[in-house]
């Protein structure tokens, strides 16, 4: 087993993260803390391998969660469609009133900039 330094860290780290969410399912679920408490009676090489390659299954999730998460927040929100005519008739009247209040604010900024003479 000549593994390099870098390798054992990543296996030790992918290790931790399985048995971390090994953990959690057996403390959810009753079944699953009596087949891993078996599974330890037996063979721990064998579950350090499968809690490593949990830990990437995990990572792997973790990552693909983020980047959903980071897409979708560069994505701009589409205003969701009017359900009937009246939704159409409040959300253009809204659409006028922020019109409006754009309106008077910019003029209210140009009033509070212009000189006093």
């Amino acid at each position: 087993m000549d593994r390099n330094p870098l390798e054992l860290a990543q296996q030790l780290y992918y290790t931790g993260i399985g048995a971390a969410a090994a953990a959690l399912e057996s403390l959810q679920d009753e079944a699953k803390r009596q087949e891993y408490l078996t599974q330890l009676r037996t063979d721990a090489r064998q579950l350090a391998t499968v809690w490593a390659e949990k830990g990437r299954l995990t990572e792997a999730q973790a990552r693909e969660l983020i980047q959903t998460l980071i897409t979708q927040q560069r994505q701009p929100a589409s205003p969701p469609a009017p359900a009937n005519s009246e939704s159409a008739v409040l959300a253009a009247d809204l659409q006028t009133l922020l019109d409006t209040l754009r309106a008077i604010r910019q003029d209210l900024q140009q009033d509070s900039q212009a000189p006093n003479s």
